[in-house]
């Protein structure tokens, strides 16, 4: 069973939105979303290989990753 996560929500204006968990929560947290899944751990690995390479593009923010998918 997964735990509630607790974190508060502040909405600072139409288009951004911040939240905060405590440092207690932070692991929890990152469980949750995934981070340390090895699929995500295995791409981190790779992409940080491609960057020292020199193979690299430039985005101006991730939503450009998420319009070409």
């Amino acid at each position: 069973m997964q735990k509630a996560l607790s974190a508060e929500l502040k909405k600072i204006s139409k288009d951004k939105v911040r939240f905060e968990i405590t440092k207690d929560n932070y692991e929890s947290f990152c469980n949750a979303i995934g981070i340390y899944r090895k699929d995500f751990l295995d791409a981190l690995k790779k992409s940080e290989s491609d960057h020292r390479a020199g193979r690299i593009t430039k985005r101006k923010s991730l939503l450009e990753l998420t319009e070409k998918a």
